[in-house]
């Protein structure tokens, strides 16, 4: 029931805007031009890349519940919240930070569980054992975190027990969020549970229990980048925040923008579409604070389009592109993300 309601939460943010596979890509993080628009005009980049492995029959089948339960209602492929379903959106915030992690928050946790079962092992003499990562860099990763630090395995394990218990009373964890990710930790003579098991446990569905722990690893990596008293745990999540928002191939074209080049001159020496380079530039205003808007819109152009937004309340841009048609589809994208 939680997916759903995330569904919904969703669902209603895009005003009945989008089709259920818009959804999908921002679940999944797809990188088009598109999905990244709407997560920036829908306030959805909290959302953005929570489930990069979620499989489309599953998703349609959750899609085709909703529908059949009577929360959603589809029409030319476009996605309405029905009355039925409005109640169902939960009233507290979601504490997500899909944006800012993009499934590297499970590359944190992948780090600190193999962590904790190494002090345990190495805490009782014993240097033998399966490691519960199997992934190689992920196995160096932590070899050399614990070789890099000064201090003696004991001493070690017990300034990360005492940071791991600061998170579990300070971070703003809900009480089924600290169970979860206790059980998710391996030790010398404790096995983490499986979904399954904590399902069993918890009398929880799984996939509840994976967006709890998920969003649990969201805000622990957010309470380490604020604070200071966690500074083993900050040094195991080193990486695992996006550094830059754009793509390899919008970092590019922002490199040669910067240098002066037009679009078309951009587009020409990258032997790319002139719509692909004002996707990246729509990229660039999405992510930076200044941006040239000024080099394509201007400030009455903004005004006017905004206030026809208003009037119609929406953010469909076929049709503001209707009312609009001097203005480029690239334009009024850039309009919408410059704001009012």
């Amino acid at each position: 029931m939680v997916f759903i309601s995330l569904l919904l939460t969703m669902f209603q943010r895009l005003h009945g805007e989008r089709s259920a596979q818009g959804v999908y890509h921002i679940l999944r993080g797809k990188k088009s031009g598109q999905t990244l628009q709407d997560i920036e005009n829908y306030q959805l980049k909290s959302f953005y890349a929570l489930l990069p492995n979620l499989p489309i029959h599953d998703y349609q089948q959750v899609i085709e519940g909703m529908s059949a339960d009577g929360f959603i209602q589809i029409e030319d492929r476009v996605v309405y919240v029905t009355a039925k379903g409005l109640k169902k959106i939960p009233n507290k915030p979601w504490r997500f930070n899909g944006w800012e992690y993009r499934g590297r928050e499970r590359e944190f946790f992948k780090r600190l569980a193999l962590t904790v079962q190494t002090l345990s092992y190495l805490r009782v003499g014993q240097t033998m054992f399966t490691p519960i990562q199997k992934e190689l860099h992920i196995q160096l990763f932590v070899k050399e975190y614990i070789r890099s630090q000064s201090i003696s395995v004991n001493r070690l394990s017990e300034e990360l027990r005492q940071e791991l218990e600061w998170i579990m009373t300070e971070g703003q964890l809900s009480d089924e969020q600290c169970d979860i990710f206790s059980y998710r930790l391996t030790g010398q003579q404790l096995t983490a549970f499986t979904w399954e098991q904590l399902s069993e446990t918890l009398k929880l569905p799984v996939m509840t229990i994976q967006l709890s722990y998920l969003e649990s690893l969201h805000i622990v990596l957010d309470f380490i980048e604020n604070g200071e008293k966690t500074p083993l745990l900050k040094s195991l999540a080193v990486g695992c925040r996006v550094e830059t928002y754009l793509t390899h191939s919008a970092e590019r074209t922002r490199k040669l923008f910067q240098q002066g080049y037009s679009i078309e001159q951009i587009a020409s020496l990258r032997s790319l579409k002139l719509s692909t380079i004002e996707d990246h530039l729509v990229e660039m205003a999405a992510n930076f604070n200044v941006f040239p808007y000024e080099e394509f819109i201007t400030n009455e152009q903004i005004e006017k389009v905004w206030q026809t937004i208003d009037q119609l309340e929406t953010k469909r841009l076929r049709l503001l592109k209707e009312h609009f048609v001097e203005l480029s589809y690239f334009q009024l994208r850039l309009i919408m993300i410059h704001g009012k």
